[in-house]
């Protein structure tokens, strides 16, 4: 097990069990079980006998079910705070910062995706919408490193702030939203000089 992408997807997984432990929202692990439940199906229904939900390239995109799952938990857990600017997660820090930059990127690959398919099938989308999902899909290195990455400037800006880690805004997660979508795009962009096979 020398691959560091396995070693990312376990780190992955515990940050996650951590979080769901510690925000004890058995809500957020059986969304994230049903994402991955119905991720399997898909792939068992597209490649029967190859894929199921057991499979490693299931296990291998935790990023598809663990994210999506953190916009309900945020979506639930959160309350507007006076000012009406700020939200706050009533949970410890390590979750609600979880579920804000998993928002933020998920959402961020989903509105490139789209932008792709808008322009499709002019200019370059035939070669980045491949670099996308591999991006999504089969990159957990460069999408845990991302998101740890978001995570320590969320709680850097909230110690600027001198507020607590659970609190956030919306325009903190557009912030980020912005940043994820520069990176996902360079990332594509880069896959247009690997050779074509």
């Amino acid at each position: 097990m020398t691959d560091p992408n396995l070693w990312c997807i376990a780190a992955y997984f515990s940050l996650f069990v951590i979080a769901v432990m510690q925000s004890r929202s058995l809500l957020w692990a059986l969304s994230a079980l049903s994402l991955w439940l119905a991720a399997g199906g898909l792939a068992l229904w597209l490649a029967p006998g190859v894929l199921s939900p057991f499979s490693l390239s299931i296990l291998y995109m935790p990023q598809l079910y663990i994210a999506p799952a953190g916009m309900l938990f945020l979506f639930l857990r959160s309350k507007s705070l006076p000012d009406r600017s700020h939200y706050q997660t009533a949970c410890p820090p390590l979750p609600a910062l979880l579920a804000q930059t998993g928002t933020a990127m998920t959402l961020a690959h989903w509105l490139i995706l789209l932008l792709a398919f808008l322009s499709y099938p002019e200019g370059l989308t035939p070669r980045i919408l491949p670099s996308l999902l591999d991006l999504y899909l089969l990159q957990p290195v460069y999408w845990l490193a991302m998101q740890m990455l978001l995570m320590a400037v969320f709680l850097l800006h909230r110690k600027i702030s001198r507020q607590p880690a659970n609190v956030f805004s919306i325009r903190q997660i557009q912030s980020a939203l912005l940043i994820v979508m520069f990176a996902q795009t360079v990332y594509a962009f880069s896959g247009l000089f690997k050779p074509l096979l």
